[in-house]
């Protein structure tokens, strides 16, 4: 068993400052989730440390000596934030979950990382990118049109609205993006069809979890059917999350054969969760992928899909510990929850 030390980005009780959006802290893990996790490596014989990761990181890592680090960090700003923390373990020799530095970076851009979905075969709504200052162009994009921000993670940026019929609806919206996220407006066709996420854990043998579906037939017409922060925050019962998704054998099986195939052209290791939707015609699209997923128990999608399998909540903490530890080399620390159900990293 292992010391492991968990690193993760706490939400504060406080108001958002003047010049941050109302969903800054939508990133950040609960005290609740952390102190989860840390129950969880328990139960699976490892020893857990703490290692909020803020500025004084770099000591607490030096003074808590974990012999791997289990990553829920998000980082604490700029577009390449979600990075941050695994180069820093790297810089220290410090083995860490999930996926590296790379691959951390490139999934927070959601421009190139439709590029490099695209690049690589993977359908992938067709898009542009609009700066800060630009003329609002989206050249032969077909209405209706979904904005976002560029560089941003758990729906942050996105409501109702963010789904636009018009110019003048692409306009406000786009610019509502840059002065209040600062930073591009990510445009791109919006796909009507049913939306699905998919999780996966493992590397060389890579096992995924039923296909969930989001479920918008109760979500208000006002809302429609966008899978925003507010219906994250606020419809958590079953109802909204269908898993199994009712699909049948050949959709499921293309879901996941895209989920693994987004996998592997980022270069994502031990854990990631893939969203997807179809098109007009149902033929199912890779939205963007998630290498750092929630892991809220009993609220975030990959504990929800994991639970739908018959995994507890123990077993896939521990499950993603087992399968990095594979990976570098360090099996004989693992908890052995991933050797019983016979999957290698």
């Amino acid at each position: 068993m292992a010391r492991v030390g968990v690193a993760f980005n706490l939400k504060k009780a406080r108001e958002p400052e003047d010049d941050e959006p109302p969903d800054a802290q939508a990133e950040y893990d609960s005290p609740a989730t952390v102190m989860a996790v840390a129950e969880a490596l328990r139960q699976g014989g490892h020893q857990v440390v703490f290692l909020e990761a803020d500025e004084f990181l770099p000591e607490r890592i030096r003074a808590e000596n974990p012999q791997v680090v289990f990553n829920l960090a998000e980082g604490l700003r700029g577009e390449g934030r979600e990075s941050h923390v695994p180069a820093l373990l790297e810089t220290l020799g410090i083995p860490y979950t999930g996926s590296g530095v790379l691959s951390l970076a490139l999934c927070l851009d959601k421009p190139l990382t439709k590029v490099v979905l695209r690049e690589s075969g993977v359908p992938t709504p067709a898009f542009r990118v609009i700066a800060p200052g630009e003329e609002i162009d989206v050249g032969g994009l077909r209405f209706p049109l979904f904005v976002k921000p560029a560089h941003e993670g758990s729906s942050m940026g996105v409501g109702p609205g963010s789904v636009v019929y018009g110019e003048t609806d692409l306009v406000r919206q786009v610019n509502m993006v840059r002065d209040l996220y600062r930073q591009e407006a990510l445009v791109e066709e919006f796909l009507p069809g049913r939306e699905f996420t998919v999780g996966l854990v493992g590397n060389r043998f890579l096992h995924a979890f039923p296909v969930m579906e989001i479920n918008f037939d109760p979500v208000p017409p006002e809302h429609g059917a966008v899978y925003s922060r507010h219906f994250k925050e606020h419809w958590d019962e079953d109802r909204y999350y269908l898993c199994p998704a009712p699909v049948d054998e050949r959709l499921a099986a293309e879901l996941v054969d895209l989920a693994r195939r987004a996998f592997r052209a980022l270069r994502c290791r031990d854990v990631a969760r893939v969203d997807l939707r179809l098109d007009g015609a149902g033929h199912p699209q890779v939205l963007e992928i998630n290498p750092l997923p929630g892991l809220a128990p009993g609220f975030s999608d990959l504990p929800r899909a994991a639970a739908a399998e018959g995994w507890t909540y123990e077993e896939l903490v521990n499950g993603i510990l087992d399968v990095a530890l594979f990976r570098l080399g360090l099996g004989h620390l693992a908890s052995g929850v991933l050797v019983e159900r016979r999957m290698l990293a």
